[in-house]
């Protein structure tokens, strides 16, 4: 996750805004206006790396919504009247934000590249409605009438007519929007915006509804990029069309990149080097007239070179003694104490099927999970069984049939609110969050509220959530590994913490396809044993073909053949169903008189 900035960092930037607040005081007019220019574009660029670095959505359109603040400023300002200075910015605020909720409700139902061309697409149409109609003079731009000054009881505040004070005014704005976008990320609404980063299909699967954070996350940076684009329309008093183009857009993205994606201070750098080099570029008389003439050649060079040399951007130069978290227990170990027995949820299918083109992958399986006991699902390759699970947990919708926790019918649920009716499951394949430690993994599963969009501090529910952390550390077997990067642990210990993850989300209705794949053999006697141990409070449906852990761990055994339910009953009534026998279990059953 986020990290906090480094000792190197902190005395950086304490440097840096000593030279910005400095500077009115030692340059000229010019340099002023260039700097309030730079101090804007770092805001706007600021605002898309909540979305690229933090989100994981690469937005093609993000100077549409800078465009729109821009424009606001002109339609709050109408020639005959001048408007005050803080509806002009609250104007371009709040259109920002509203063309971003638009927008950002089509995008985020796409995802990857498809998400990029919703983007692009938007963005160019925003475009083309300013370029192309007289609903704001035009592709000629027009003037905007802002009245500068902001006054109170006959003092005057703010004058934006001097430049020195409305310098200043970026700056404060530059400030404050990295402050407010910093303890956003770094609170429980932030945690979940990385968590979709990483992995939004594990974030689903616990219950967070990732398309209603997506969409917060896109209006709120369409709001602080709408605020700089008003900004950036009250330096010289004029908007154009091309503020809204897609080559604003593609020159934050690489601003982004060339400071360090994901940590919010690394666009600063990236937009106050990119247009420092640009002017240095563009400077004949400092450079030569073949480069400033040439000066995109110049900047792209250099542009490269700084990706190869630092892939991390800028902000990794300056992070480059951060050490990574290692494994040291943030507990002693403890003996799990006895936990109190309850009821846990059931499942049951009553004629679920599902088909695929025709081909019916799973058919009329009508089958009850009953609580509190450890249910093992046997079959072929291709009997069906992993989508027999997706199919429980909502990851694919069903062709027919339904599907009941305890008397609740969840069919046709989305996957994240089955999550919330107590169901968990980890996948035939590890899914984790790599880059995040065992503990910030299992905190993420533990966040209580998952419904609740804007929760911003940890406070009222802290205790109860690392409780959770602790005991599902504990009961999984990685008391000691809380700080270990989950990503650096083998494969039988990552597949530990998706256990893990699923206790401390607190569901009681466990679906774990294939979690002894991996291990060795003492990692799986100690699986078997927990298996058995979470059957205390928990349903447990295991999709497993390690065939001995299966009879010793579970309960009943339910096998599927071709996607049908073809036989189910106590592992002693499987053992000798000479049906089953000869469909799937005869090799194993040879093995085993043999030896």
């Amino acid at each position: 996750m986020l990290t906090r900035p480094n000792l190197v960092v902190v005395l950086f930037f304490t440097l840096l805004l000593g030279c910005l607040l400095a500077l009115p005081f030692v340059a000229g007019p010019y340099p002023v206006k260039l700097m309030t220019r730079i101090v804007i574009i770092a805001t706007f660029v600021l605002s898309l790396d909540l979305l690229i670095g933090v989100t994981g959505l690469v937005s093609f359109g993000h100077a549409a919504f800078f465009g729109c603040g821009a424009y606001a400023v002109y339609f709050v300002s109408p020639e005959a009247e001048a408007a005050n200075v803080i509806v002009a910015l609250g104007a371009g605020l709040l259109a920002g934000g509203l063309a971003a909720l638009v927008v950002g409700a089509f995008a985020t139902l796409t995802r990857g590249f498809y998400f990029i061309m919703v983007t692009l697409a938007a963005g160019q149409m925003l475009f083309a409605l300013f370029h192309d109609t007289d609903i704001a003079k035009g592709s000629d731009g027009a003037y905007i009438n802002v009245k500068p000054e902001l006054t109170l009881a006959g003092l005057t505040l703010l004058d934006f007519s001097d430049r020195r004070q409305f310098y200043y005014v970026c700056v404060v704005v530059l400030i404050a929007a990295y402050g407010l976008l910093l303890a956003l990320v770094r609170s429980p609404f932030g945690r979940v915006l990385q968590g979709i980063r990483a992995n939004e299909v594990r974030m689903s699967s616990l219950g967070y509804d990732t398309y209603r954070y997506k969409l917060a996350a896109f209006t709120i940076a369409g709001m602080v990029a709408g605020l700089a684009g008003a900004l950036f329309a009250s330096i010289d008093g004029f908007v154009t069309p091309d503020l809204l183009n897609w080559n604003p857009s593609g020159l934050a993205i690489m601003m982004v990149v060339l400071g360090g994606a994901g940590t919010l201070f690394g666009p600063i750098l990236g937009a106050l080097a990119y247009s420092s080099l640009e002017e240095l570029l563009k400077t004949a008389s400092i450079v030569g007239s073949f480069v400033a003439d040439h000066w995109r050649l110049g900047t792209g060079a250099t542009l490269i070179a700084a990706v190869l040399m630092s892939p991390d951007g800028l902000a990794g130069l300056l992070n480059w003694r951060r050490k990574q978290p290692q494994a040291t227990p943030a507990r002693p170990p403890a003996d799990e104490p006895q936990r109190p027995a309850k009821t846990a949820k059931a499942l049951a299918t009553n004629h679920l099927s599902k088909n695929f083109n025709g081909i019916a992958a799973v058919s009329d399986v009508t089958v009850t999970f009953e609580p509190n006991k450890v249910h093992a699902i046997i079959g072929p390759n291709g009997a069906g069984k992993t989508t027999f699970t997706n199919l429980l947990s909502g990851a694919l919708p069903a062709s027919a049939g339904s599907v009941q926790i305890d008397e609740l019918d969840v069919t046709g649920w989305p996957a994240y609110r089955i999550a919330r009716a107590g169901l968990g499951r980890s996948y035939q394949r590890t899914n984790i969050f790599p880059r995040f430690t065992v503990r910030e993994n299992c905190a993420l599963a533990a966040q209580l509220d998952k419904g609740a969009l804007w929760r911003l501090r940890d406070a009222p529910y802290r205790t109860r959530e690392q409780a959770a952390v602790d005991r599902a550390l504990r009961v999984a077997g990685l008391a000691d590994r809380g700080d270990t990067i989950a990503g650096r642990m083998s494969n039988g210990e990552q597949r530990q913490l998706e256990i893990a993850m699923l206790i401390a989300s607190g569901a009681d209705l466990l679906i774990l396809d294939e979690p002894l794949a991996g291990m060795g053999p003492e990692e799986t006697q100690r699986v078997v044993a927990l298996l058995r141990d979470l059957v205390r409070d928990h349903t447990v449906i295991v999709i497993e073909h390690d065939m001995d852990a299966v009879f010793a761990a579970a309960d009943t055994l339910t096998v599927l053949v071709q996607g049908k339910l073809f036989a189910r009953g106590r592992p002693d009534e499987i053992r000798r169903n000479e049906a089953v026998l000869e469909a799937y279990l005869g090799h194993h059953a040879k093995m085993k008189e043999s030896a």
